[in-house]
């Protein structure tokens, strides 16, 4: 799941990540347009996730389900 938080980012945070949390969704995308930051959360437990990561500046991010696939935030914030 990816959020792309604009003006949502403290529901995306709260609200939205307790619920995919209790849904069992895998892996939570939360890109701030604001901080050109990406947030990502895995390993779902109850209403919260055990993992949080936060790529800034020249990461390259990954998604589990397609492997092949890999993105730079240059790219997400071009």
């Amino acid at each position: 799941m990816i959020e792309v938080a604009d003006s949502s980012l403290a529901y995306d945070r709260r609200t939205k990540l307790r619920l995919y949390a209790r849904a069992g969704i895998p892996e939570y995308w939360i890109v701030d347009c604001a901080a050109e930051t990406v947030e990502i959360y895995r390993d779902p437990d109850g209403l919260a996730y055990r993992e949080m990561t936060r790529a800034t500046g020249a990461a390259t991010l990954a998604l589990p389900a397609f492997p092949d696939i890999r993105l730079t935030l240059a790219e997400i914030f071009a």
